[in-house]
């Protein structure tokens, strides 16, 4: 019996064309956040929150910073607009972080002396872990929400209308 080759150029000529068509994986956390419209966000549930009763988050994003900041980033700093929500709170809390790439992850300061956390990747999430953050809204400011069970949270990719713009 002799076997072609013929079957296996198709089959190596359809891999190729799906994995053209496929959109590359950003490498880093720049490259994620380099694409107009990039959100990742988490709401967590009222569920989550009852067993949690120390976290005062029940929202939070990060998204690309928008137009304006796009002449600023390089890949030795780029910036993360990113934002909350508190428990019985109706302000969302946001800011601009300056970030710094560190190793897969980053490493940001927020702007006005808010506080810093890094951001890496845990799968298909990123990681954010708050190191200390303070944040102001249009009617007052947050502590600093690391005292509480605010510290690391775990966000997923989202619509770009799930992150709010300013």
């Amino acid at each position: 019996m002799m076997i072609t080759s013929r079957p296996l150029a198709a089959l190596a000529a359809a891999a190729a064309s799906l994995l053209a068509a496929a959109p590359a994986q950003a490498s880093t956390i720049l490259d994620l956040f380099s694409r107009p419209g990039a959100c990742f966000a988490r709401t967590y549930t009222p569920a989550h929150l009852r067993s949690h009763p120390r976290q005062t988050v029940r929202f939070v994003y990060l998204r690309e910073p928008g137009a304006e900041w796009r002449p600023t980033q390089t890949p030795g700093h780029f910036n993360l607009a990113f934002g909350l929500r508190l428990v019985g709170h109706r302000d969302t809390y946001s800011g601009v972080a300056i970030c710094t790439p560190n190793g897969a992850g980053a490493t940001c300061d927020v702007e006005g002396d808010g506080g810093s956390f890094t951001v890496a990747r845990s799968g298909a999430t990123l990681r954010m872990e708050v190191s200390r953050l303070e944040l102001e809204g249009a009617h007052d400011f947050t502590d600093d929400i690391a005292r509480g069970d605010n510290r690391v949270m775990l966000l997923s990719r989202a619509a770009a209308s799930v992150c709010p713009r300013g």
